[in-house]
């Protein structure tokens, strides 16, 4: 059985232009062959357990929603489903915003508080 030649060609294109060794350790695509398997398994196994750990450790530590809600972290409201709880928020800011553009453009004019006595010449901002 014979290999075409462009066949081999394209095969000894595609070798030299693989990744050495090294590289492809430190992308994590293949183990250190320098150190025995079970000692990698091993290593991944205690680096599995140490994050478990962690992760039980921070979930135990947790505050409560009673402690975030009097920290004024965690805002709740039953009466408004959680998925929304974020929006009636930004409702609630933006009402309020409105509310005080809408009075600072009624607000009197200096002239107008001078002219009422509220206001003497002198507190006039200018």
């Amino acid at each position: 059985m014979t290999v075409p030649e462009n066949s081999s060609k394209a095969l000894e294109a595609q070798l030299a232009h693989r990744p050495d060794v090294q590289d492809l350790v430190d992308r994590n695509i293949i183990k250190d062959p320098k150190v025995a398997p079970a000692i990698q398994q091993h290593r991944d196994e205690l680096e599995k357990r140490k994050i478990e750990d962690s992760l039980r450790h921070k979930i135990d530590h947790r505050p409560t929603a009673e402690s975030l809600v009097e920290q004024n972290i965690l805002k709740v409201d039953p009466k408004v489903a959680p998925a929304l709880q974020r929006h009636q928020l930004e409702l609630e800011r933006h009402l309020l915003q409105d509310a005080l553009e809408h009075k600072i453009q009624e607000r009197p004019d200096p002239a107008h508080l001078v002219e009422q006595g509220i206001l003497t010449e002198d507190e006039v901002p200018k």
